[in-house]
């Protein structure tokens, strides 16, 4: 199992985030850049709550490669033409949000992801919830899914930046 490789994946894609955020001012980080669009802030709590821990109360060995999903997930969530409908149990609160509080909330889940991918059985299979068009995932696919959604809306972000600085 690529333990190392997850391991890195989390800790560049965490900081990777929390600089694309950084660069905003607070007021910026609320603004919103485009009709349609959400805030940088609203953003980042996408992701903490997409981000937020692996459902994995209940798993049994997995049947199948522990890794076979990661291929998939990268090439349909990278590629920046594709869109998605947000489950409204995934949406953000409206403005304000507060830098500081979201990159205090980053940390954490870093650390839960990083711990995570150190201690648990990575090659179990989460029964306790389905990714929509992948089905149930192991923990390591879960885990690789949240860094490669994290890593979309950190392009996002990052054009968010560029739009309100242009």
């Amino acid at each position: 199992m690529k333990r190392q490789e997850v391991l890195n994946e989390i800790k560049i894609t965490f900081s990777n985030l929390k600089s694309a955020i950084a660069k905003f001012s607070e007021e910026d980080l609320n603004r919103v850049p485009f009709e349609g669009s959400w805030t940088a802030g609203q953003i980042t709590q996408h992701i903490i709550i997409c981000a937020s821990g692996i459902p994995d109360e209940k798993t049994k060995p997995a049947d199948r490669p522990y890794d076979e999903k990661i291929k998939s997930i990268r090439d349909m969530f990278l590629d920046m033409e594709i869109k998605f409908k947000t489950a409204p149990i995934l949406e953000p609160e409206n403005p304000p949000h507060s830098r500081n509080e979201l990159t205090d909330t980053l940390n954490k889940l870093e650390d839960q992801h990083t711990a995570s991918a150190q201690n648990l059985d990575m090659e179990a299979l989460c029964l306790d919830m389905e990714l929509p068009t992948f089905g149930h995932l192991t923990r390591y696919e879960w885990i690789r899914f949240m860094m490669v959604h994290t890593q979309r809306h950190t392009k996002q972000i990052e054009n968010i930046y560029n739009k309100l600085k242009g």
